[in-house]
């Protein structure tokens, strides 16, 4: 560094206290990708095939989720904050729905709370895993954690180009 003058190294550090700023807001943005799990809410399911005469609920009918788990998330990352319910209430799990959260398929039990409903569309609300999401605890914590080192790493870079600024005028 001791070449550059002191112009040129004020440059450089501007340069790369930019380019430090405009990187690190990528980088844990990218990295909030792959960390976060997705949060579906209000999905619609029409459960007019499971109404039987008078109402009632065939429990067989069978039903799937927009984002059901697939191969690896099916025993790493099943659906969890499952809801199910109409308009104006949540149904209870076991007692009006059944789902399992390793494939998201449910079925209906026929209870009070489906022959008093006369609407055939129902809301699930869940959350799940995309299909990049880093499903290892101390993976998510490591890239959560890049983009503060970058951060320090940049800034640390520029604060010595001003330092040696600071030198090389006097200032210090």
């Amino acid at each position: 560094m001791s070449n550059l003058g002191t112009t040129g190294k004020l440059v450089l550090a501007f340069v790369t206290l930019l380019i430090g700023i405009v990187l690190v807001g990528v980088i844990a943005t990218q990295g909030l990708v792959v960390t976060d799990k997705l949060v579906i809410t209000d999905e619609a399911q029409d459960i007019a095939s499971a109404r039987e005469g008078g109402n009632t609920i065939n429990s067989s009918i069978e039903f799937t989720i927009t984002n059901p788990p697939t191969s690896w998330k099916s025993t790493d990352c099943p659906l969890t904050s499952i809801t199910l319910g109409n308009d104006s209430t949540d149904f209870t799990v076991t007692t009006d729905y059944v789902i399992t959260d390793s494939t998201g398929v449910f079925s209906l039990v026929n209870s009070t709370a489906w022959i008093g409903s006369a609407s055939n569309t129902s809301n699930i609300d869940y959350t799940y895993c995309g299909d990049d999401y880093m499903n290892l605890s101390w993976g998510r914590t490591l890239i959560n954690l890049i983009a503060g080192f970058f951060a320090i790493a940049i800034l640390m870079v520029s604060l010595g180009l001003f330092y040696s600024i600071a030198k090389d005028t006097g200032v210090i």
